[in-house]
């Protein structure tokens, strides 16, 4: 049986043959954003010298930073402000939310990297799904209730930890049956997230109900605090101000255009910069290229700004500029009659744009403004994909480049990589005051997760790959051993809340991250040989 070609494979090669094999070999471009940073190293780098790698490292690890940095910008100064807007215009409660809206958003690079693989499951799939659940449910989890303790209730617990368990333990179960996987067991681990989404929709709609047949009769005193303590449980408490339009200004309608541009871009927080010490100011000044950066790509509606943010010739180029950048993200190297798919969008879009630029004002925002936070939403999503791409692929480079197994990276750094955007979101949520939104998209975004990179791609590769036939997934060197301690811990973790009558306590945080922690040291000794794997 001839052996799958790895890209850790180029360390065999000779160093003249290493810059040929990262820029043709799959498995290493797969792996790429953008921008390849194999071949920068390898084709750029006099990677003979040890000093030189150590600086090229050193500088992807940087770059890392900084575009995590700029994800974090994004997340929290974007993602989550237009999540809240959707959320409170679907009339959400926190925990609907969390398993929809949340979980499907953060998982977007699952599900964009699952339709550009076309469904195509491989054989670290279950490995992989099974360590960001881990990281999901143990350190993020954990470091919300870290952040901001609160209260859960006892049957929205119970149904995530019910179905992120049965998620597990049945993903688990097809991949050690022994005959091999057909669509008969394929098929129900799709029906999973799905029902999860339906009874979590559900079970809000009885909530309303059962809140309004209380407001309708006279209640006890008991009663009377049993409905207080219900009804923020409805919606999210946000306020819905509506645009004042009762004057409109006579002028010209491009009266302090450019500047009216500029301060929407540049804006700056000179008094910070004047008060703040030199680090303060050098923190200011590096970030300031990001914030320009953001606010170019990503519309924001601010009902708290003067004009609601709004400025025209920004939102102009906006308008040109989300739809091009989302359509090159996802149709990258796609053409129609010999154009780019970008660029098809990008002349369709100039004519919006031109009749927007023509119908609006500069001292007033349009009509249809306030309903731009879908665009700004997936503008954000888009964006977010895009950075969290990029991290993958300088941490995929870096554990390549530092001869690290594919089994320990995809557990260890690029299932952080790919989780980063949970992590930042959730951790942004936690500290706004939506603890409870946050630790419900720890138990969904995993769901969610396994639904679109491992219980599709089964669901495909059954009834399309081998409709007569079953296929045998490999669970991978590392996958018994996360499996085993993602179940032992889901147990820990139930008997710590049910120890604290649903009070997430700090407590319950140390012992979540605490866990990971432990994790993580196993992995280290299994990568080093000094204990073995289980079902090795």
């Amino acid at each position: 049986m001839r052996e799958e070609t790895t890209c850790s494979m180029v360390h065999d090669l000779l160093e003249s043959q290493k810059c040929n094999f990262v820029r043709k070999t799959s498995d290493c471009l797969i792996n790429m954003g953008l921008f390849n940073y194999l071949a920068w190293h390898y084709c750029k780098v006099d990677v003979r010298n040890s000093f030189n790698s150590f600086w090229s490292v050193l500088g992807m690890f940087l770059i890392a930073v900084y575009v995590f940095w700029m994800m974090q910008i994004t997340i929290k100064n974007y993602f989550c402000p237009t999540l809240m807007v959707i959320a409170d215009f679907l009339r959400m409660n926190e925990s609907t939310a969390g398993v929809t809206v949340l979980a499907v958003a953060s998982g977007s690079p699952d599900f964009f990297t699952a339709i550009a693989s076309r469904m195509q499951g491989s054989k670290y799939s279950f490995l992989a799904c099974m360590a960001q659940t881990m990281f999901l449910h143990f350190f993020v989890a954990g470091l919300v209730i870290l952040t901001k303790p609160f209260h859960m209730q006892p049957n929205t617990y119970l149904r995530d930890f019910g179905f992120l368990f049965l998620n597990t333990v049945y993903m688990d179960y097809i991949h050690k049956r022994p005959q091999g996987i057909s669509w008969v067991a394929a098929l129900p681990s799709a029906f999973i997230f799905v029902g999860y989404v339906v009874v979590t929709i559900v079970d809000q709609h009885l909530l309303i109900a059962r809140i309004q047949k209380m407001e309708q009769r006279q209640l006890n005193v008991a009663e009377a605090l049993q409905l207080e303590a219900l009804r923020p449980q409805k919606e999210l408490p946000l306020t819905r101000p509506e645009i004042d339009r009762s004057s409109i200004g006579h002028g010209s309608r491009n009266k302090r255009l450019f500047r009216q541009f500029w301060n929407s871009v540049a804006e700056f927080d000179k008094d910070r910069f004047h008060r703040g010490t030199l680090l303060v100011k050098l923190y200011l000044i590096v970030k300031q290229p990001i914030d320009m950066l953001l606010r170019l790509l990503i519309p924001k509606v601010d009902m708290n700004a003067p004009l609601y943010g709004w400025s025209k010739l920004l939102f102009n180029m906006q308008v040109l500029l989300v739809p091009t950048y989302m359509a090159y993200i996802i149709l990258r190297g796609y053409s129609v009659a010999g154009f780019a798919v970008y660029m098809i969008v990008l002349i369709t879009m100039v004519p919006v744009a031109i009749m927007i630029f023509f119908l609006t004002r500069t001292d007033t925002p349009p009509m249809f403004f306030r309903f731009t936070s879908s665009m700004g939403f997936l503008a954000a999503v888009f964006l977010i994909f895009c950075l969290t791409t990029e991290v993958n692929a300088m941490f995929f480079t870096m554990a390549t480049v530092l001869k690290v197994s594919q089994e320990f990276s995809l557990t260890t750094a690029i299932c952080w990589a790919l989780s980063s955007n949970d992590l930042v979101a959730n951790l942004s949520l936690s500290h706004q005051g939506w603890p409870r939104m946050a630790m419900t998209a720890t138990f969904s975004a995993p769901v969610f997760g396994s639904f679109v990179f491992l219980a599709m791609p089964l669901v495909v590769n059954s009834f399309v790959e081998a409709p007569k036939n079953i296929f045998q997934p490999s669970e991978g060197k590392f996958g018994e051993t996360v499996c085993i301690f993602l179940e032992v811990g889901m147990g820990f973790s139930m008997l710590s809340v049910l120890t604290t009558n649903f009070k997430l306590r700090r407590a319950c945080g140390f012992l979540l991250v605490t866990y990971y922690i432990f994790f993580l040291g196993v992995l280290i000794l299994l990568e080093k040989g000094q204990i073995h794997a289980y079902g090795v």
